[in-house]
């Protein structure tokens, strides 16, 4: 259960006009409106099963009006024909909240989903579910999450693309699968990849 000191979740308010693109609600999944937070940062960290290629990582930070991510490092440098475990995490730095904890501790109100465009560079798979973080089953299953995934590039992929990433949230009504779809998306960005 997500629990907000009233000075935070206000600033949180105050600023939520500004970051909407970036906001998550972590009121129960009941409609009632909950407290928001920020997440102006989102970090992708992958590890690759093999020693013939390094970790790497990317993040994203976002201005003050929730658009304009600046990446760091510019691209996410990936190996062609190499499988990464990766993992992320997103952060609310302006009031320095671990967003990703209360994802895991909501995991049944969050679905991550993952693409390399062009498809071409390879694929994304879903590697966790809501029973890694939680033992209720308020929704009738035990589906994705996504705060754990693994990529497998293309032997062929080359030049340059991108690895999409949107955090479904279901706050209206449950998560019913593991590709269900939600109108309330809480983080949107492109991350440049390059091989």
């Amino acid at each position: 259960m997500v629990t907000h000191n009233t000075t935070r979740a206000l600033g949180a308010l105050a600023l939520l006009g500004a970051l909407s693109l970036t906001a998550c609600d972590s009121g129960a999944p009941d409609g009632n409106a909950g407290e928001e937070e920020l997440i102006t940062q989102v970090t992708l960290s992958l590890t690759p099963t093999s020693s013939t290629a390094s970790p790497v990582t990317i993040q994203a930070n976002f201005d003050a009006d929730g658009t304009n991510p600046t990446f760091t490092p510019t691209a996410l440098a990936l190996e062609p024909g190499t499988t990464y475990n990766g993992s992320i995490q997103l952060r609310d730095t302006f009031n320095d909240d671990d967003i990703t904890e209360e994802i895991e501790e909501e995991s049944e109100e969050h679905l991550f989903r993952y693409a390399l465009s062009p498809a071409s560079l390879g694929t994304v798979t879903v590697t966790d579910s809501e029973s890694d973080y939680t033992s209720e089953d308020e929704n009738g299953g035990d589906y994705a999450v996504g705060l754990t995934f693994q990529v497998t590039t293309a032997a062929g992929a080359s030049g340059t693309g991108t690895m999409n990433v949107l955090l479904y949230h279901f706050d209206e009504g449950p998560k019913t699968s593991s590709t269900a779809t939600s109108d309330e998306i809480d983080v949107d960005v492109a991350f440049p990849v390059s091989f």
